[in-house]
């Protein structure tokens, strides 16, 4: 079946190659306290738009924060050991519709850093890709808040060549 084509999967469901639609992440419990998850919470729906989820199915009461896209979540799970502990540039990306949004969403981070030092950013930045045709130009920055992963937004421009 070629692209566009759709299978049955009894939801009428059209075929995509597999993408991501969730990270989910172990996290250190005390994070996850009633103050941890609000402040959790509060950042990502004020800078993001993100929603809390309904975990009342799930074991361990994890936070889950709906991206808006459909199917589109984040997951963190309380871990009392073995939670993630990365370096601190890892991170997980976004891609935004326009240099627009991604300049709106990095605007509510610095905001909110103002109320909360806990807020990290790396500010805008751009890099062009000189593919076969045309070049790419990415725009990206990054957003952390107590996660042990940044977020980085990004947002690709395809500018063909003459």
């Amino acid at each position: 079946q070629g692209p566009g084509a759709t299978r049955d999967f009894g939801m009428n469901d059209e075929a995509f190659p597999p993408r991501i639609n969730h990270v989910a992440i172990s996290v250190q419990a005390s994070l996850m306290d009633t103050a941890g998850r609000a402040a959790l919470l509060d950042f990502f729906s004020e800078v993001f738009g993100w929603t809390e989820g309904d975990n009342s199915t799930e074991k361990g009461n994890p936070l889950i924060l709906y991206t808006g896209a459909l199917r589109q979540f984040l997951y963190l799970l309380p871990a009392e050991e073995h939670y993630l502990v990365t370096a601190p540039l890892d991170h997980f990306g976004m891609e935004v519709s326009s240099p627009g949004e991604l300049m709106a969403i990095l605007e509510r981070a610095k905001e909110y850093q103002r109320k909360d030092d806990r807020v990290r950013i790396i500010d805008i930045g751009t890099m062009i890709t000189h593919g076969p045709t045309d070049d790419y130009t990415l725009t990206n920055a990054y957003v952390g808040f107590l996660l042990p992963l940044m977020i980085e937004l990004q947002h690709i421009e395809r500018q063909p060549r003459p």
